[in-house]
């Protein structure tokens, strides 16, 4: 059963091209908007060849990385604060969870007038469309962590930062983890379209 439905996917998708590259030959696509299969492949091989596909993934790659980073440091250090202080809770809280609601594509103006069309530009935009969901993260599972997992640590000695890196984060990080991937991939596509105006090398 399994075969026959990997054959129909496989046969599904394979018609679809076929039609594709048969509307194009027939001049029924724009070649501007949408090219045939056989000129993206041909886009792909020459760009594989001359290496500008592979510097320009590794250049993409490496501004969502970045951007990815900061917001991690900073979405770890904020949600770890919200949840732990009342006071940034009831001030900084209110400010993230109306923030967090802006699409990434909206920073984009901002970024360019920041910026510029520069690198510093797409990291920004990718840092600032995930640390507002990576602190909510952060908050919602520190705040799950069961009390007594704390009140055992201050009995054992654990105080400040120590408590935070060796209790509430390790403690926090499956319900962390499940959140975090379903929530930060948002910047991802903003990215790729912002790659068409910044240059990759």
């Amino acid at each position: 059963m399994d075969r026959r439905a990997a054959a129909r996917r496989a046969a599904f998708y394979v018609a679809i091209v076929a039609s594709w590259q048969a509307a194009a030959s027939a001049g029924a696509l724009p070649d501007g908007l949408l090219p045939s299969p056989w000129e993206v492949a041909e886009d792909i091989a020459r760009g594989a060849a001359d290496s500008s596909l592979i510097v320009g993934v590794a250049t993409t790659l490496w501004r969502l990385m970045a951007g990815l980073a900061i917001a991690i440091g900073a979405g770890v250090a904020l949600g770890v604060a919200m949840a732990r202080v009342r006071a940034v809770n009831e001030t900084v809280g209110s400010l993230v969870l109306g923030l967090q609601s802006i699409p990434s594509i909206a920073w984009v103006p901002v970024a360019l007038i920041w910026f510029g069309v520069s690198d510093a530009g797409i990291v920004f935009v990718t840092a600032v469309g995930a640390v507002f969901a990576v602190t909510t993260s952060i908050y919602s599972s520190v705040r799950n962590i069961p009390p007594h997992y704390l009140e055992a640590a201050r009995n054992m000695g654990a105080r400040g930062g120590q408590l935070v890196t060796r209790v509430l984060l390790p403690a926090a990080f499956p319900h962390m983890l499940s959140r975090y991937t379903a929530r930060t991939s948002r910047p991802a596509p903003t990215v790729s379209r912002l790659t068409r105006l910044a240059p990759t090398g």
